[in-house]
């Protein structure tokens, strides 16, 4: 089966699934920030930055981490190599828990006086996050296209409709919001357990192999520290705005970055749907996959930046329809913040490659150098800029993350690949650069 049928065979079910959840967070926004403020609604942002915190942090990245070598174990010793990871992340789940019970008031108060309530339940939300992570990256792995499907709309109904009721009829506000997502998430466990049971997916073991623990942290190691270097360093950019012009902003701007990143629903469900094909491919026939990878990644990023063109232009009647007159800033943000995910899309590509190959020892530098340049861009830029400047910063440093990724993976790829992804990425820096210029006139 080619990449491309691999793609419409189960990309197809990730990105159905994507769009629906997507699609439908982005019609309750409309509710959202009818009934919010912006100030409350860059509060409730600021709540939603915490619970990725608290996700990445408790994960380790372990669970998408694990993929590499889930396929070395998956005939021979797949559950006592799954149980061993799920007990991994149990132990470091319950250090996240203890230390946030500990910095309860302090962040909760930061955030807004007297929102402890919020913040637990933000906090436990994002444990159940974790766990679902995990079990669905064992469908991914597998696959399962259709179940993965059939999870997302069922936990993205649970969340947004509780979601709805909470606000609406109880009046819990902010509450009510994030209790609608960690329901979400705990409904959605039941059915995952429920689907493994059946189908024997993953049986869970009271055993804990220590010689897959280490190959594994190792393995993950750097990628699990640039994951917590990115999160701290990408999500600043709410912290600055909020310092520097306050909630309103925070919540303007995280509208704007929302609809922005409406397109990494796109790359993530093309990523997940080839990972098994590329990694199976390149074990048997390493030249076929990787020629038949670069040929599918000229498509990709031709259809990723004509996708991100057509959106940057109708971001003012994106930002209208999805919210109000108090959200139209919004629009500037988008086609910047468009851009940088656009090139998220792009280092997918040589991820594959470095990620089949083990080389993954760079990405604790990489996501320092790119993440800590968008961080002090943001202090940089913000006062001078507003949320524009935050928006530039981060196609800045997501443009420098991808770049360093392509470079360091054309040792693999063909000259033509690295001929043509090199003119692409100046042309764009170029072009983005002016644009931002312009803006300013």
């Amino acid at each position: 089966m080619t990449i491309v049928n691999t793609i419409l065979k189960h990309a197809s079910r990730y990105l159905i699934g994507s769009v629906i959840a997507s699609g439908t967070t982005m019609l309750m926004t409309k509710y959202y920030t009818t009934v919010f403020s912006p100030a409350q609604f860059g509060i409730l942002s600021l709540y939603l930055v915490m619970l990725k915190y608290i996700m990445t942090f408790a994960s380790l990245n372990l669970d998408s981490g694990s993929t590499r070598f889930y396929f070395d174990y998956r005939d021979t010793r797949r559950d006592e190599y799954l149980s061993t990871i799920f007990w991994f992340i149990s132990f470091i789940v319950l250090v996240v828990l203890v230390i946030g019970f500990n910095l309860m008031d302090f962040v909760s108060n930061w955030i807004q006086v007297g929102s402890q309530k919020i913040y637990i339940i933000t906090l436990l939300t994002g444990i159940l996050g974790v766990y679902v992570s995990f079990l669905t990256r064992v469908l991914y792995n597998e696959h399962k296209s259709t179940s993965v499907l059939k999870h997302t709309i069922f936990q993205t109904f649970i969340n947004h409709f509780s979601s709805f009721i909470f606000i609406s009829v109880f009046h819990l506000g902010i509450f009510g919001r994030m209790n609608g997502q960690g329901l979400g998430y705990f409904l959605n466990i039941f059915t995952l357990l429920k689907e493994f049971s059946k189908e024997n997916l993953f049986k869970l073991k009271f055993v804990f192999n220590k010689a897959m623990a280490k190959e594994t942290f190792l393995l993950t190691l750097p990628s699990m520290i640039a994951a917590i270097q990115g999160i701290a360093f990408i999500y600043l950019d709410r912290i600055f705005i909020k310092h520097y012009i306050g909630d309103s902003a925070v919540g303007v701007y995280t509208l704007g970055y929302m609809l922005g990143q409406g397109l990494s629903m796109v790359y993530e469900a093309i990523s997940q749907a080839i990972l098994p094909k590329v990694y199976n491919g390149m074990k048997e026939n390493y030249e076929k996959a990787r020629d038949e990878l670069e040929c599918f990644s000229y498509q990709y990023y031709i259809g990723l930046l004509i996708i991100t063109v057509t959106i940057s232009y109708l971001s003012p009647w994106i930002v209208s329809m999805f919210s109000n007159d108090n959200y139209h800033e919004a629009k500037s943000v988008m086609p910047f913040v468009m851009a940088g995910f656009m090139m998220g899309g792009f280092y997918k590509i040589p991820s594959l490659i470095l990620g089949f190959h083990k080389k993954v020892w760079f990405y604790p530098f990489l996501a320092f150098f790119s993440f800590g340049t968008n961080a002090l861009l943001n202090w940089w830029l913000i006062p001078l800029y507003g949320i524009v400047g935050a928006a530039f910063a981060s196609f800045i440093g997501l443009f420098l993350y991808s770049t360093v990724m392509q470079i360091l993976s054309f040792k693999h790829m063909s000259k033509k690949y690295s001929l043509f992804t090199s003119i692409s990425y100046i042309m764009i820096f170029i072009l983005t650069v002016l644009i931002f210029g312009l803006g300013d006139i």
